[in-house]
This record gives C-alpha cells, sequence and structure tokens, in this order.
C-alpha cells in the first residue's frame, strides 16, 4: 500500500505545476465566462451553480456525463497516441463514423454465429475500419509527404456522407421513414450500469483502453519508439527505426480507438445507426487531450470534465435560459489560457531572481522540459 501512496506522490511531483496551470487556466475560463454570461442578463453564480446540481444533483445527471465522456475519453486517447508520435490527428470523426458503420454491419448480417465470436468481430472491425481510415492519411503522409492535418479533416467528410448514402441506402431498415439501420440484437448491446439510465458498459471499456494505451506507449517497444519519431523523427530514423512505417502505425492506432468509440456510442446509446450520429466528438476529443496533458489518468479526468460540462449546460440552459454555446466559450478559453501558462512555464519554474517558485513547486532543474510523456 506504501508503494502505492509513494507512486502518486511521485507523479503528482512530478506534474504539480502542469496541474497549478491546468487548474488555473479552468479557474480563469470560467472567470471569463462569467462575465458573458452576464452579458445574456443573467447572474453567472446562479448559473454555475445550476450547472454543477444539473450534473452532481441527481443520479440521472452523473450517468449522462459518463455518456458524454465515454466516447470523448476512447478518441482522445488515440489523440494522445498520434501527438506522442508527432502528428497531428483530426480525422477522429471520420473515422469514429467508419468504426460505428462497420460494428453495425457486422452485428446486423452475421447473424446466428456463435456469441463470443460475433463479439470478437464487431470489435475487430469497429478497431480495423477505424485504423484503417487513419491509416490511409498515414501512409500518404509518410509516402508523399502529403499533410496530414489536411487529410483527416478532408477523410472526415468522406466518411460522413458514404455513411449517410449507406443508411438512406443499402443500410437503411426495409420500411423505415428515416434513415436508419436495422436494430442490433438486445444480446450484443452495452448494457446499462446504473439502473433507469443511460450509463452503460462502454465507460469500463474505455478506462480498459486507458490502461491499455498507458502499458503500450510507457512499456513497450513500439511505445517507445513512438515516442522517439515523436521528439526527432531524423535522430529515430538514424537509430534505426523505420519513421515510413511507424507514421501510418501511429495515425491507424489513433484511428483504430477512434473507430471502437463509434462501436461503443452505437452498441451503448443508439443499437443503431443513425444518420449524423456524431456530434463533434472528434474535435472535442482534442481538447480533452491537450487538458489531459496525453496521459491516460488525465484524459479520464478532462473527459469527466467535459461531459459535466456538457450535461451542466444543458441544464442551465432550461434553468437559466443561458445559450448551451457557453460551453465552447468554456473550452476554447481553457485551452487559450493552457498554452498561455505552458508557454510561460520555464519561466514560472526558474525565474531569474532565484529559485523560490521552483522550490516550493518541487521542481527539479532537469525537469524544465514540457512534461508530456506517459
Amino acid at each position: 500500500m506504501e508503494n502505492g501512496f509513494e507512486l502518486l506522490k511521485g507523479y503528482f511531483r512530478k506534474y504539480q505545476l502542469d496541474l497549478t496551470i491546468i487548474i488555473l487556466a479552468i479557474i480563469l475560463a470560467f472567470i471569463v465566462s462569467g462575465i458573458f454570461i452576464a452579458f445574456f442578463g443573467a447572474n453567472p453564480f446562479l448559473a454555475f451553480y445550476s450547472m454543477g446540481k444539473g450534473v452532481f444533483g441527481r443520479v440521472n445527471g452523473i450517468a449522462e456525463m459518463m455518456v458524454k465522456a465515454t466516447p470523448l475519453l476512447i478518441i482522445a486517447l488515440g489523440v494522445a497516441i498520434a501527438f506522442k508520435g508527432g502528428l497531428i490527428n483530426l480525422g477522429g470523426d471520420g473515422q469514429f463514423h467508419m468504426g460505428a458503420l462497420a460494428a453495425t454491419w457486422v452485428a446486423t448480417t452475421f447473424i446466428g454465429i456463435p456469441l463470443v465470436l460475433h463479439i470478437i468481430l464487431i470489435l475487430l472491425s469497429a478497431a480495423m475500419a477505424g485504423g484503417i481510415w487513419g491509416g490511409i492519411a498515414g501512409f500518404l503522409k509518410a509516402k508523399l509527404g502529403t499533410n496530414e492535418v489536411i487529410m483527416t479533416i478532408m477523410m472526415n467528410f468522406v466518411a460522413l456522407y458514404f455513411m449517410s448514402y449507406l443508411v438512406y441506402g443499402p443500410l437503411k431498415e426495409p420500411g423505415a421513414f428515416i434513415p436508419q439501420s436495422k436494430l442490433i440484437a438486445s444480446s450484443l448491446r452495452l448494457f446499462p450500469i446504473i439502473p433507469n439510465t443511460r450509463a452503460h458498459f462502454g465507460i469500463v471499456i474505455a478506462i480498459v483502453l486507458a490502461v491499455v494505451a498507458f502499458i503500450f506507449i510507457s512499456k513497450t517497444v513500439w511505445g517507445y519508439r513512438i515516442n522517439a519519431v515523436g521528439y526527432s523523427p531524423k535522430a529515430a530514423n538514424y537509430a534505426g527505426i523505420n519513421t515510413k512505417f511507424y507514421t501510418t502505425l501511429i495515425l491507424a492506432l489513433s484511428g483504430a480507438f477512434a473507430g471502437l468509440a463509434g462501436m461503443v456510442e452505437v452498441f451503448g446509446i443508439h443499437f443503431r445507426l443513425l444518420d449524423g450520429i456524431n456530434p463533434s466528438f472528434g474535435f472535442t476529443a482534442i481538447v480533452v487531450a491537450l487538458l489531459g496533458r496525453l496521459h491516460p489518468l488525465g484524459i479520464i479526468i478532462a473527459s469527466l470534465f467535459m461531459g459535466a460540462l456538457t450535461v451542466g449546460a444543458n441544464s442551465m440552459q432550461v434553468t437559466m435560459e443561458v445559450p448551451v454555446s457557453i460551453v465552447y466559450i468554456i473550452q476554447s478559453l481553457v485551452i487559450l489560457f493552457m498554452l498561455i501558462g505552458f508557454s510561460l512555464k520555464p519561466k514560472l519554474a526558474y525565474p531569474k531572481n532565484g529559485k523560490i517558485i521552483s522550490s516550493l513547486l518541487g521542481v527539479k532543474k532537469e525537469g524544465v522540459r514540457d512534461e508530456h510523456h506517459i
């Protein structure tokens, strides 16, 4: 038990300055957002109270926070892997759609096969579809030098309209008046974990994936090589690492996580494929990954925070008539203040007039470099 506490204390000391910057960024974001709320003619204190009560004042609020956090957590893990490999994956939405599409097709097509085999095929198809969609952008960057940011963004639209075509056509449920697939069998759905709410087993899957991501990046040779490629592709190449292969692999892995998120959302909430199923999870997941400092534990906390913001904003809109778009203002301000804070991090830790701040924070000289490794 003592070893566990020592490990937690070690992590806290290591990331103490990072945590301070993040907490201050969140506080400043709420202060500035409160000013915007006041412009709407509402009391910001009552508005934020309403937001908190909407989430933590009822069981259903907590359950909805988990529902909103689940896909964000899974996609953000993939985004973090891409960032660690020195790449930017803005294609989470497209990879999400492809994973949801593949998993739904397997679930509604292969009827009558053993349940365990069916579940394995669903998981594999979701991960592979998202992985292939991300891997295409990685392959093109590795072979042709294309910009992965532009490629992943453009591929979002291809995936979105491809899925839309299928739910309006080949995959549309016979006799349905709206674009939707057949229902997924109840035996394949993610079961609820809180009675009479939408909270489902997907949150457990997401946490397991966070543990897997942590082990993969920090404890395996593959993870070491991904980090090496992210730090310096040229140095990694000189060290014998096939950077072109890893460029493709990194975006494929990132896409695989997004694909699994699509499967979890469909099998846990909707139970069928619908047109427009994804409300821009991919871009919000980037905020989650950055807020969590690319660390799985931080990403778990950040995803729950974003889930709470979304649920709380809906409650605030109903009770205080404050537009739900305030969530996007808060998200943007958090990232803005974080960027400012981390750009000032070396000066905060090592001021020219002494080591007062660094000694208070317990930061050592060699810790100047930004800590965003797992």
